[in-house]
């Protein structure tokens, strides 16, 4: 990623610290509590004891959570310098002594090889070089240690319409995951594992402010989901989000 694009996420993201231009959205990711439970469940059991690095921590409310989770050590980073100054208030606030935080390139950290137990981010990866990143990642991952992610894939086309014509909710180098992108990130690993969500769920946003038909519905859609994504494997790259788990670091 060149430095201009870096400095343009950068400032996109300092002012979405303030603005939350994407808050009108969050009402549809009430669809995506499947794929968030999976995510959460793959990075807090692995939090205690841990030395853990928040891989584009925001303003650093999931930093805190995996503080709270028993990490030994939380250290957040972000291209975002007033995304780090107000991750380190909210952290001041809650008295989180095992967390630290630092305005830093995600592609050219500042950390020692084998720095961390445990790596795990937000919607990040789909904004970054992935090879690049993939390499870093790999060297300052403890050779056990494991790297977790939550991203957007890039498959559906009735997703890429929305991304289309909603440039605004967005940078303008962010990339969904697809497939090929997978495939670059195996190169710095050896271990890889992809869980899909969200393909035929997706058609429970119109009923979100319905929650007694919604929920139900959801379910309903969730469980087909299941069912097609075991019989026709290729169709779960048209789900919305992903985990991503990946071990054995290849070291450079």
């Amino acid at each position: 990623m060149s430095d201009d694009i870096k400095r343009k996420e950068a400032e996109y993201f300092d002012e979405y610290t303030e603005t939350l231009v994407r808050a009108p959205l969050w009402k549809y990711y009430a669809i995506s509590r499947r794929s968030k439970n999976d995510y959460r469940r793959a990075e807090i059991s692995r939090c205690p004891g841990a030395r853990v690095l928040d891989y584009g921590c925001g303003a650093g409310h999931h930093s805190l959570e995996l503080a709270d989770a028993g990490a030994a050590r939380v250290v957040g980073i972000d291209i975002s310098p007033r995304s780090i100054e107000v991750a380190r208030e909210a952290a001041a606030r809650a008295g989180a002594e095992n967390t630290e935080f630092h305005a830093m390139d995600a592609e050219k950290m500042d950390f020692p090889d084998d720095s961390f137990d445990l790596v795990t981010g937000l919607a990040i990866l789909h904004h970054l070089d992935l090879d690049v990143a993939g390499r870093e990642l790999a060297r300052v991952l403890k050779p056990g240690g494991v790297a977790v992610f939550s991203e957007p894939l890039g498959h559906n086309p009735a997703l890429n319409l929305f991304r289309r014509v909603t440039p605004r909710m967005r940078t303008a180098d962010e990339h969904p995951l697809v497939r090929a992108d997978v495939k670059v990130l195996e190169r710095h690993f050896d271990g890889v594992e992809v869980r899909c969500f969200h393909m035929c769920s997706l058609l429970a946003i119109p009923l979100v402010k319905w929650p007694r038909v919604f929920e139900p519905f959801l379910r309903v859609m969730d469980g087909l989901d299941d069912v097609l994504f075991k019989m026709i494997p290729p169709l779960r790259w048209w789900g919305w989000y992903a985990t991503l788990e990946f071990t054995r670091p290849v070291k450079s």
